[in-house]
């Protein structure tokens, strides 16, 4: 039997009712299905399940910026060749994660955005898809006419929701490299154009050959920080993944106030996780069994 680890997170304040966890479940089980034959294909396999979900936000699903559009980042990197590619302020495309894994494996390029992106897509044959599920769609609603009244929105800036799904992540090590990829519709009402933590190598997402590191909450405060690199530092140097995460959020806190959630593996399979919000929901599949009563740790308890 194949040995390895592959961990998906569902997002920060996202729910753990029923029908999330079943989804967040489904695509750990389906990505690390893949992990013997290509770590990488694994863990765009475990984010397309959640960009094809409304319960989450990725892909269909997204939350919508001010102007009620949908603008998507999506990243994935291979520690054991540095390989990194990403996609950022994305249109019209279902699987962002998918876009930025052909951009890695037929091009040079690092990074391409907006209008670009979407040219990419449409040359590898992915085709032109409306991103606005009914829900956020409606809550976009209800907030414009809330601000139109002078009120205060009641919205999670992560979920775009009174609840449910921000940022998806995914770490994988398959017993001889380690690799990470996020996809995101960023934050509710966000500025058209603004880019988030996914795409920013060592912000939000890092691997090499001692971490696969995922973070989600604001991306601002993770960029400037350059947390998933800090975490990739600590474990380098012998932290175990559990440390390195609940050391990274209190630093994050101590320095930006910022709330978020972190998920890391290290090259011998050892994980961790933290978050410091209302939920962080994590599936993690080690040896091609599901730890069915895996939670991470919540900081906010300590904070």
């Amino acid at each position: 039997m194949h040995m390895g680890v592959l961990a998906v997170h569902g997002g920060l304040d996202t729910s753990r009712e029923k029908q999330f966890m079943e989804t967040l479940r489904k695509a750990a089980s389906n990505g690390y299905r893949l992990l013997s034959e290509n770590r990488t294909r694994a863990l765009e396999k475990a984010l397309n399940i959640l960009e094809d979900s409304p319960n989450f936000n990725c892909g269909f699903g997204s939350v919508l910026n001010f102007n009620g559009e949908v603008e998507m980042d999506a990243a994935i990197v291979d520690g054991a060749t540095g390989r990194f590619s990403a996609v950022a302020a994305i249109r019209n495309v279902r699987n962002p994660i998918s876009v930025a894994c052909r951009l890695a494996e037929k091009t040079n390029l690092v990074i391409l955005a907006g209008r670009g992106a979407e040219e990419f897509a449409r040359q590898q044959g992915f085709p032109e898809t409306n991103c606005i599920s009914e829900h956020q769609f409606k809550a976009w609603q209800k907030t414009m006419e809330c601000l139109a009244r002078g009120g205060i929105p009641v919205q999670n800036p992560f979920t775009g929701l009174e609840y449910h799904g921000d940022t998806v992540g995914c770490v994988a090590w398959d017993g001889k490299g380690l690799a990470a990829a996020s996809s995101t519709g960023g934050c509710s009402l966000k500025t058209p154009g603004r880019v988030g933590d996914t795409p920013c190598l060592g912000g939000g997402i890092f691997a090499s050959h001692s971490c696969a590191v995922v973070c989600t909450g604001v991306g601002e405060a993770f960029v400037e920080t350059l947390t998933a690199k800090f975490i990739d530092e600590k474990i380098t140097s012998g932290a175990h993944p559990q440390e390195a995460v609940e050391l990274a959020l209190k630093r994050l806190n101590e320095l930006k106030g910022a709330r978020g959630g972190i998920l890391a593996l290290d090259s011998r399979g050892k994980f961790g996780s933290a978050f410091n919000a209302g939920r962080f929901p994590v599936v993690v599949v080690v040896d091609g069994s599901i730890l069915e009563d895996y939670q991470p740790v919540n900081l906010s308890l300590f904070m």
